[in-house]
Order: structure tokens, then C-alpha cells, then sequence
């Protein structure tokens, strides 16, 4: 009988650990620097009333209202990276994310999937992953190490023009590169 449940439980496992997101995969893991902001700091940002008289704080601080999920993963091992990317393409094909932007260059890629949203130039969902930034950005450093991969997910109510914009503002890789690519 013991035999049964433990082959039952195997059988399951893999089941399990699929379903895991790759966020939560990687959160404690000494190798990757996680960013999770809450949707109640988003709400907190976005009620807050401020005016700073500067027009692209305050459409930033409009957009940053809108967000609702706002992750992101940087590592600078190689084989997190490649696990990274096979989740970024499971990912964009199973919620329906159309790829947006491809950028080769300097032996560092950048793909950026997005699912629209109801008016036009804002989006629902936003997917970026960029690998071989250091090869592209030597000055990109995390912890004194290179970066060889960054995932970014954002959901919420996105204006696209103002994405790259906030995450050059967080100070965040690949920032640069969507403004390269006109986002």
C-alpha cells in the first residue's frame, strides 16, 4: 500500500512544480534578483493626488495607477537564463501574447510580447525578456556581476508610450533597448 501512494505522489509531482510560475520559481534563489511590487502599491501611487507641474511625472504617475502586477527577475547565470527564456515562450504562447518587438544586437536579444488592450495604444499585459545584456551593456552590473537575462511582467492598464520611460525611471535593464525599439 505504501508503495502505491509514494508511486501516486511521483506520478503528481511534476504536475505540481509545472504549474509553479517562473517568479516563484526563482524569488529565494541566491543567483536572481526578484522585483515584485504589490497591486495595493500601485493603488496606494495612483490615488495619491500629486502634481509635480513636470507633464511626464504626472502621466507616469497616471500610468502607474493603471498596473496592476508588476514582477521582474535578473540573473546572471547562464543556465536560469535558459530556463527563463523556456518559460517566456510557454508563457506568451499559452496566455495568447502576440511579440511585439524582436532586437538582435551585439549577441544580446531582446523580445517583448504584449496583449492589447481595450483602447488603443494601452495594453493589458506586457512580457519582456532580454538576454545577453552584458554583451550589448557592459556597464549593465548587478552585485558586481554581469547580467545575462532579464524577465519583466507587467499587467494592468499599460500605455505603451510610457513604458520604457518607467523602466528607465526604476532603473531597471532593458530600459534602454525598448527606447531603441520605439517603445
Amino acid at each position: 500500500m505504501k508503495k502505491y501512494l509514494i508511486l501516486t505522489a511521483l506520478m503528481f509531482l511534476p504536475t505540481l512544480t509545472m504549474g509553479q510560475s517562473i517568479f516563484e520559481k526563482y524569488q529565494n534563489n541566491k543567483e536572481v534578483t526578484a522585483i515584485s511590487i504589490s497591486p495595493k502599491m500601485f493603488q496606494l501611487l495612483g490615488s495619491m493626488s500629486l502634481s509635480s507641474g513636470d507633464p511626464d511625472a504626472d502621466a507616469l504617475m497616471e500610468m502607474i495607477g493603471g498596473i496592476t502586477r508588476f514582477k521582474a527577475l535578473i540573473t546572471g547565470t547562464p543556465v536560469i537564463s535558459d530556463d527563463i527564456a523556456q518559460w517566456v515562450k510557454t508563457e506568451a504562447s499559452e496566455k495568447g501574447l502576440d511579440m511585439m518587438v524582436t532586437i538582435q544586437e551585439s549577441d544580446a536579444d531582446l523580445n517583448v510580447y504584449v496583449k492589447e488592450g481595450e483602447n488603443e495604444g494601452e495594453l493589458e499585459s506586457l512580457l519582456m525578456f532580454s538576454k545577453g545584456i552584458s554583451n550589448a551593456l557592459p556597464e549593465a552590473k548587478l552585485q558586481g556581476s554581469d547580467i545575462e537575462a532579464v524577465v519583466l511582467l507587467i499587467e494592468g492598464k499599460i500605455a505603451l508610450d510610457k513604458i520604457a520611460k518607467l523602466i528607465t525611471k526604476m532603473n531597471l535593464p532593458g530600459g534602454e533597448q525598448l527606447k531603441k525599439a520605439g517603445i
